[in-house]
């Protein structure tokens, strides 16, 4: 099958990567345009309508993961693989290192079959201290502390 004829089916993966952060900043719609005018052999600025549409169009809350990358299940490992490194591209456009980004990235590659030596490069590693069993609960309990986005009113300073 050819990528023209997938397209919008690529275009939907490589937004929602970009989504799926909360935000989507100037430079990810860019590398995102660049990646797809290549795949289509033209300019970002001359994308076909349909593809423009479905980049400005895009709702995150509407996207399922499964049902996108059903059309991708019998390819061979490399063409999956291949999906995988354009979906990376989208997630490193902004620069950042965010959690949701490599759970995109771990999930696109179950929702496809893949085994985790066939992406293992592609997503990070996590080591964990050897501490002892206390005191590593209260790092852990930490780390996630200062990973958890804040929801609801800011808190109030103390007097």
């Amino acid at each position: 099958m050819k990528i023209r004829d997938r397209i919008l089916v690529i275009t939907d993966l490589l937004i929602a990567a970009i989504h799926c952060d909360g935000t989507m900043m100037g430079a990810e719609d860019d590398t995102a345009r660049a990646v797809l005018a290549d795949l289509l052999l033209t300019k970002p600025d001359a994308l076909p309508p349909e593809v423009d549409a479905r980049i400005r169009e895009f709702r995150l809350f509407e996207f399922d993961l499964e049902k996108t990358v059903a059309d991708f299940l019998d390819d061979p490992p490399m063409k999956k693989r291949r999906l995988l490194e354009l979906v990376v591209k989208m997630i490193d456009a902004d620069g950042e290192v965010d959690m949701r980004e490599d759970q995109f990235l771990r999930d696109l590659a179950r929702c496809l079959d893949m085994k985790e030596s066939e992406y293992a490069d592609l997503v990070l590693e996590i080591e964990v201290e050897s501490l002892p069993p206390a005191e590593r609960r209260e790092k852990l309990r930490q780390s996630f502390s200062d990973l958890r986005i804040p929801t609801g009113p800011p808190p109030v300073p103390e007097s």
